[in-house]
């Protein structure tokens, strides 16, 4: 068992003794053990714990040694000299003990550093007023008024409640004035109340002869006094007592509400009770306390006012603050955007949005302490360099916003642009590092590029979506910039509708196989004709379709579309494979094989005539099911082909497990192969072990004549691109074809076609 809890045991066991031990010198010798011994343990927790204040200690255990030779001098005067004169120099003793007492309490608050605010005084000042009448109307003024005492009498008399109100005021100063409530303060709040209800009784006992012949009970209260102090003083909680409390914004909780609102309602409740009883009013008292509590009442209540005006716009700054950098945030950003499109005549001002590239990485490497100082420094350089009044704003984890007015024109945004971006990859000096962050920055003009909010936020994702994709890594907004796929959420509301009303068009890109120069096949590539918006491009509503789930009936739509068209190009002797794109929730569809197998039937065709095609990353999210619903369908004749190869995370091993039979190899490594040697042995190498894994292989991105000559050379299988032949609508395909196999022959050198198309 711990210090603290045997001396708290020993001393509420030894209290509770006294009381039936007989009156006399034993009972008195005991009783100022106990008190001496509060002082000692007071002496003792201070040499254990070492509080950095150990005056208020000091303060404390004079004040109790105070008391306790009060207590050996009554019981003096009571048991030797068989007197009790009042007063006596037993009452100095106990009259010195309050100040003592209630300054260690003062150095103890002050120490914390807590109570110093305003509000904690003001609390304190009403609580006391409040508690301290009826201590004037009933304990002081009747001391007071007994004209047949002597003075001094009256002095002393009057002394003890002045003192028990000065204890309640540091009492009250303990409690309202914040900081952290331990087992220490506890203990020192309950021995302060159990002394003051001791106090107050025995007063009471002095008009109440009732009371009288029980005094000798209430000394078991001062003892708990002296025994709670005492291990206040053990526990090891007391040196937080005297430790500066952090630094808090000034609240009012509800429980202190109550408490001044009882303060207050002291004075009317004792006129209201004495005038039920039919005694003399006390109005003077309650007139003069109330005066008293009013200007505080009034005082406090513009305090409050001035509190919760503080804390609103406090909260205001904080609901539109990034708390990492210190700047606005994406939703404060967007108000300023809505109030400045919103006027009547809106001012010119330049839009930016800055894409911190790979934060992801950036993050996981060097861990999110040093992203968030990125960030801030970031955010720190953007501000050095916007002009005057200009908004800066985090946006999202990796984006920033800029809102300009010092730019007025599409050319001043380029260049700031440009002046954004690269100095912002100059170093950034952090306190443990220098690091270099990569950005891309969109920029457009307001009102010009996006009178709506909504739109010109769209329209800056579409810029610096569009500068990602740029060596410079900076764009401007135009009309075509769009097609990146950031109207999606304006357009996405409208697509169910599109797919019933048959808004969305099926445009087809020629196939060709190399060797030949013959058209093989098409791949069926879906558009919409949105009314406001123009031709969309699949990469505008295709990933919000997936998140929607219209992607299924989408799906369906284009499958239905193509094979359609299939059928009729057949019908008039145009014999061609159409491809058409899966997407991870197609996959995943219980329901996909017997739709094909459908689609199918009712269009009369042989399945040799559809091609599906899966991106690698479909492909992984589930291979399980890939493998079985891919199964099913090459089971059914249908040909099956890896779209996009190059961009996923598989590798052809896994891939040799899929029902696959061709590859098409992704833009990015086609284009420009002529003139990049890495790209064209990523070509190569990727093309000799499709070979040896006996895949096809079909190169997607062939823009001139030079890289399907090339790819020739390395008897790549098949190729599409825009220099063989753009997407266009199903009527323009038979001309398409003619075109390419016309001209194809001359580039590769090989005989001549002619309807190597027709049927039978």
């Amino acid at each position: 068992m711990t210090i603290w809890r045997r001396y708290l045991l020993v001393g509420l066991v030894v209290s509770a003794a006294y009381l039936a031990l007989p009156l006399g010198a034993v009972a008195d010798l005991v009783y100022c053990l106990v008190g001496a011994s509060a002082a000692g343990a007071i002496v003792v927790g201070v040499r254990m714990h070492r509080p950095a204040h150990p005056v208020a200690w000091y303060l404390f255990a004079a004040g109790w040694l105070s008391w306790t030779l009060g207590d050996a001098l009554y019981g003096w005067f009571e048991d030797v000299a068989l007197i009790t004169p009042f007063p006596s120099l037993a009452d100095v003793s106990y009259l010195a003990a309050y100040p003592l007492l209630a300054a260690g309490l003062l150095v103890l608050v002050q120490s914390r550093g807590t109570g110093r605010g305003s509000a904690a005084l003001l609390d304190t000042a009403m609580l006391t007023v409040g508690l301290g009448l009826p201590y004037w109307i009933f304990l002081i003024e009747p001391a007071w008024s007994a004209e047949a005492e002597p003075l001094l009498t009256r002095l002393v008399g009057s002394a003890y409640p002045f003192g028990d109100v000065l204890l309640i005021a540091m009492l009250m100063r303990l409690s309202t004035g914040g900081g952290e409530r331990n087992a220490a303060s506890r203990l020192i709040a309950s021995s302060i109340a159990i002394l003051l209800v001791a106090d107050t009784t025995f007063a009471i006992s002095a008009f109440v002869p009732a009371f009288a012949a029980y005094t000798h009970l209430f000394d078991f209260g001062w003892l708990a006094a002296y025994v709670l102090w005492g291990t206040a003083a053990l526990h090891p909680s007391m040196s937080a007592l005297s430790t500066p409390a952090p630094e808090r914004a000034e609240t009012t909780s509800a429980g202190r509400m109550v408490m001044l609102a009882a303060a207050v309602a002291i004075g009317p409740a004792i006129l209201a009770i004495e005038m039920i009883l039919a005694v003399p009013l006390h109005n003077l008292p309650v007139a003069i306390a109330s005066a008293l509590m009013v200007p505080l009442i009034l005082v406090r209540m513009i305090r409050m006012v001035n509190q919760l005006e503080s804390q609103a716009e406090r909260l205001s700054r904080l609901a539109e603050t990034d708390y990492v950098t210190g700047l606005a945030n994406s939703r404060h950003f967007v108000d300023r955007l809505d109030e400045f499109l919103g006027a009547t005549r809106p001012k010119v001002a330049g839009f930016l949005l800055i894409d911190l590239e790979r934060f992801s990485e950036i993050n996981d490497t060097l861990g999110r302490r040093t992203a968030d100082a990125i960030l801030h420094a970031v955010g720190v350089r953007l501000g050095e360099l916007t002009g005057e009044g200009a908004l800066v704003a985090r946006m999202s984890s990796d984006l920033f916003g800029v809102l300009d007015p010092s730019i007025s024109c599409s050319d001043e945004a380029g260049h700031a642009a440009v002046r954004i971006r690269k100095a912002l990859e100059r170093p950034l000096e952090l306190p443990d590092l220098s690091v270099s962050v990569q950005v891309a920055v969109g920029a457009l003009v307001l009102p010009e590029d996006g009178a709506e909010t909504e739109l010109a936020l769209l329209r800056a994702d579409a810029a610096v979506s569009t500068a990602r994709m740029r060596p410079g890594r900076t764009a401007c907004y135009v009309g075509d910039t769009e097609g990146t796929g950031t109207l999606a959420p304006l357009v996405i509301r409208d697509l169910r509708e599109a797919i019933e009303h048959g808004d969305l068009v099926v445009h087809y890109q020629p196939q060709v196989q190399i060797l030949s120069g013959r058209v093989l096949g098409v791949e069926a590539l879906v558009r919409w004709q949105h009314p406001r918006h123009g031709l969309l491009g699949p990469d505008t509503f295709i990933p919000a379709a997936e998140q929607s789930g219209l992607i299924g009936p989408l799906t369906q739509h284009v499958l239905d579309s193509a094979l359609h068209q299939c059928a009729r190009w057949l019908r008039e002797g145009l014999d061609l494979t159409v491809a058409v794109n899966l997407s991870v929730r197609n996959l995943l569809d219980p329901d996909l094989v017997e739709d094909v197998r459908s689609a199918l039937r009712r269009h009369g065709l042989p399945t040799r005539s559809l091609e599906l095609e899966i991106t690698e990353t479909s492909a992984m999210v589930d291979p399980r099911r890939s493998i079985e619903v891919l199964g099913a369908l090459a089971r059914m004749g249908v040909k099956l082909s890896i779209d996009d190869y190059g961009t996923g995370h598989s590798s052809l091993a896994y891939l040799q497990k899929l029902p696959v039979g061709r590859l098409k190899m992704d833009r990015s490594f086609v284009t420009g192969m002529v003139d990049n040697e890495a790209n064209a042995a990523i070509v190569r190498s990727t093309i000799d072990l499709a070979r040896v894994l006996q895949f096809e292989i079909i190169a997607e991105g062939v823009e001139d004549d030079a890289t399907l000559l090339r790819l020739r050379a390395m008897k790549c299988n098949d190729a599409q691109g825009f220099g063989l032949g753009r997407p266009v609508a199903a009527p323009l395909i038979p001309e398409l074809i003619r075109s390419i196999e016309e001209r194809l022959p001359r580039v590769l050198g090989t005989p001549s076609l002619r309807n190597v198309h027709a049927v039978g």
